[in-house]
């Protein structure tokens, strides 16, 4: 792939994981705040860094995927018909939203119902730039992406990456077995990796249709270089995910009580976020030049 494909890329992962774990977030809060009896747990100021830093590195990646950065603004000139000026100014928007959040939550600045609201908008918006980004990618030119499979892996890596990130930061500095805090953290933490468990299983279950879809392609489009490519691909990405299967198995086995160590919580994440690099190169790799009709 150029560099330019990369580009994307890193600009969906990058958005992808930002808005995963705003959801994640808005969803555990309240029930962790509700369920501590030591004052308001703090489990998620980490996790909400790294969701503003990776929605800002996220757009500037998609400068680079620009021919002229300087003119980027001209992407939000058509927001009444185009699916890419909607991706970008809802991208935009999110990161402005997100790092609103984060800087509240951190600071401890404003109330309760001001913070609820900047994350209902951040999650709503996210959500939506999701969404877009999606419905971007679904255009009969490339039967490959024109499928409903395709907003339905970018939603699962949304949550996926969400959650690993939520579930993983936390518990790097953790003396306890579990990454939330109390009973009630010790429960969400079970449906979290169980719902993670399910969300690789079923990526793992669509990969061979994402292969058969590009084998389906007109012959002249495709060579014999592509689908290898695409094989070794997938090969990876379903390597690094059964792998990250199992390192949950074992981690949701030895709940409650379990003191996993740091490197295990590192390499989770880095097996999650190797399975779902890996299928999105191939998500970009599947384009293919069709030729005149």
């Amino acid at each position: 792939m150029n560099t330019r494909e990369w580009a994307l890329v890193a600009f969906t992962l990058l958005m992808q994981t930002s808005v995963g774990v705003l959801l994640v977030v808005a969803v555990l809060q309240p029930l962790v705040s509700r369920g501590s009896a030591h004052g308001p747990a703090r489990p998620f100021d980490l996790p909400l860094l790294v969701a503003s830093g990776a929605a800002i590195l996220g757009l500037l990646a998609s400068l680079v995927h620009l021919g002229q950065p300087a003119q980027a603004w001209l992407a939000l000139t058509n927001l009444r018909s185009s699916w890419l000026s909607r991706e970008v100014f809802l991208a935009v928007l999110f990161a402005v939203a997100a790092g609103v959040f984060t800087a509240l939550v951190r600071t401890g600045s404003g109330s309760s119902t001001v913070r609820n609201l900047v994350c209902a908008l951040a999650v709503i918006v996210g959500v939506a730039s999701v969404f877009a980004m999606s419905r971007l990618y679904l255009v009969p030119a490339q039967p490959a992406w024109n499928r409903l499979a395709t907003p339905i892996t970018f939603f699962a890596t949304t949550v996926l990456l969400g959650i690993v990130v939520v579930v993983v930061m936390p518990a790097l500095g953790a003396t306890h077995g579990s990454p939330l805090p109390g009973k009630v953290g010790e429960g969400l933490t079970r449906w979290v990796i169980l719902i993670a468990i399910g969300l690789i299983a079923m990526q793992l279950l669509l990969l061979p249709a994402q292969l058969a879809a590009l084998v389906r392609e007109p012959a002249a489009a495709i060579s014999a270089a592509s689908v290898g490519e695409a094989a070794w691909l997938a090969a990876g990405r379903a390597l690094a995910a059964i792998a990250a299967l199992v390192l949950l198995v074992f981690m949701l086995r030895g709940m409650p009580g379990a003191n996993f160590p740091a490197g295990a919580h590192i390499a989770l994440l880095a097996l999650v976020f190797a399975s779902e690099l890996l299928g999105r190169v191939l998500f970009f790799a599947s384009a293919v030049r069709l030729g005149p009709v």
